[in-house]
């Protein structure tokens, strides 16, 4: 059998809960692990839930600790480092804020031999901040998921340059499957004879910038009377935004989907993905938009601002602003074969950087590299 590179390598992995969001890029760090070669555990600090049920399906072993979701408290340090010191694993893995921290102060205590922790955002809490300089020098290696990620997480949370990488989360291989439309799904949203079709898929949060999105409709739709916004997501202000569609007189035009599990089906309907956010560490939405070859334009936010190149892979507007927005809608929906080919260099960037091949390779640079740095 041929060896793989991190043979006999004993992970631990821990995180906040294993039940949905975040999580599931946790499973995709353990699953990578393990085609790797390295043996891995699987933790959480407060919760299991699906994705927990689902690794363990998978033959991951795994733990859940019941301690606090949500706390700085030495006493939680003190119990995971008891925890960590019995297990006597080779390597730790954070993911997220707390447990990050309550490992770093396992490793202070001698409980854990080499540390490498992810941070899945780049909020700036002063909290946050606080709490975690006097741990900045001691993970072997900082994961962030874009540039701009890792240059805050230098900036304001003290970690040395050195010790941080960019590993981009991977798309699901459905998203780089050929598209083909679903007919049915078509017709139940009454798609037939609406363009454009725009879709943002991301939580109801004032942050998401759904509003300005919405106004940007306002005069989308005096050129395209036919034109479709389709947002899908939950949230609290749901009811805030169908007042405001309405309030426009976008009934019509404006179609809020609740959460949803067909993503991939909705891009493939899609004529334009467009991100209105005001705040974003990556944006996987854009990364799986590009997957699928649909044509982004997207605010100079986090993530997007890493990976669209202006006019190329995509069109960047600044943060916030309506009036940007509705003029890259009005400019790719005049020109449908230019959006086209924007949409087919996105995919092609996917393909080069957001498949699970291209996640595995970057992840064992981080790894040996860490191995490095703790000799």
């Amino acid at each position: 059998m041929d060896r793989k590179p991190l043979d006999g390598l004993r992970v631990l992995k821990i995180t906040t809960s294993l039940d949905a969001g975040a999580s599931r890029l946790f499973a995709h760090y353990a699953r990578a692990l393990r085609n790797l070669g390295a043996e891995v555990q699987v933790w959480a600090l407060c919760s299991g839930g699906a994705i927990f049920d689902q690794l363990a399906r998978e033959g991951f072993p795994g733990r859940i600790l019941g301690l606090s979701k949500h706390s700085h408290s030495l006493t939680t340090s003190r119990l995971l480092a008891k925890a960590l010191a019995d297990e006597q694993v080779d390597w730790v893995h954070a993911h997220c804020y707390e447990p990050a921290l309550h490992a770093c102060r396992a490793r202070k205590k001698g409980a854990v031999p080499g540390l490498i922790i992810n941070h899945h955002d780049a909020r700036l809490r002063w909290t946050r901040r606080l709490f975690n300089w006097p741990y900045r020098n001691i993970p072997d290696a900082i994961i962030a998921p874009s540039p701009s990620a890792r240059q805050a997480y230098e900036q304001f949370f003290g970690y040395p340059r050195n010790r941080l990488h960019v590993v981009p989360y991977p798309i699901p291989d459905e998203y780089f499957e050929e598209p083909v439309r679903d007919q049915s799904l078509a017709q139940d949203l009454g798609l037939p004879g609406r363009y454009p079709v725009l879709l943002w898929v991301a939580r109801l949060q004032k942050n998401k910038g759904h509003a300005d999105l919405i106004q940007a409709m306002k005069v989308v739709v005096r050129q395209y009377p036919d034109a479709l916004l389709l947002l899908a997501g939950k949230g609290k202000i749901e009811q805030e935004l169908r007042d405001l569609a309405a309030k426009l007189g976008l009934a019509r035009n404006v179609r809020l989907l609740g959460s949803r599990s067909d993503v991939v089906k909705l891009l493939r309907l899609t004529d334009i993905f467009v991100c209105p956010s005001h705040a974003e560490t990556l944006c996987l939405a854009v990364q799986e938009a590009m997957a699928c070859g649909r044509p982004v334009i997207s605010s100079k936010v986090w993530g997007p601002v890493d990976h669209i190149r202006h006019g190329e892979t995509g069109l960047l507007v600044p943060i916030g602003d309506a009036s940007a927005l509705t003029a890259a809608i009005l400019q790719m929906s005049a020109d449908p074969e230019e959006a086209n080919k924007i949409g087919t260099a996105g995919r092609e960037y996917a393909v080069a950087h957001f498949t699970d091949a291209i996640f595995e390779q970057n992840l064992l640079k981080v790894y040996l590299a860490a191995m490095r740095e703790h000799r």
